[in-house]
């Protein structure tokens, strides 16, 4: 079913939602693969904070690795850095695609529709070109 699993995480509240139902997913379907991806478009702003949002975005993966633990799947972490804003869709639909991913999950910003349309949605560009299922996980009301 879903042999391998690719969650996106920024640290945010749903993306910690999203990793904790990619995990359940993982658990339920016996994945062989997860990988948790975090795009990091800051992390390269300037010399004086690289380092610091470098190993923020690792605590970011070292949490998310967490909640794979009881799973049997083979968990991979991607930390890319240097991605404007605008292109993270059409990466995390790159990096699917080259790990051969059978589901993407990630989670929602839920942003109204028109906000979505003036800033761009992530989520809308995952849905719209992935090969694969995708999974958004919404923050409960």
């Amino acid at each position: 079913m879903f042999s391998k699993i690719l969650v996106a995480t920024d640290g945010s509240e749903t993306a910690g939602l999203a990793v904790e139902h990619a995990a359940g997913l993982a658990r339920m379907a016996g994945s062989s693969e997860v990988t948790i991806i975090h795009l990091c478009p800051g992390c390269t702003v300037d010399v004086d904070t690289e380092g610091i949002n470098r190993e923020m975005a690792e605590k970011v993966l070292d949490q998310a690795v967490k909640a794979f633990k009881d799973t049997q799947a083979e968990v991979k972490t991607v930390l890319e850095v240097d991605y404007p804003p605008e292109s993270l869709g059409t990466a995390i639909v790159e990096i699917a695609s080259k790990e051969n991913a059978d589901l993407i999950v990630l989670g929602s910003r839920g942003l109204s529709e028109f906000k979505g349309m003036l800033l761009g949605s992530v989520s809308s560009k995952v849905v719209q070109h992935a090969a694969c299922p995708v999974l958004i996980v919404k923050k409960e009301s």
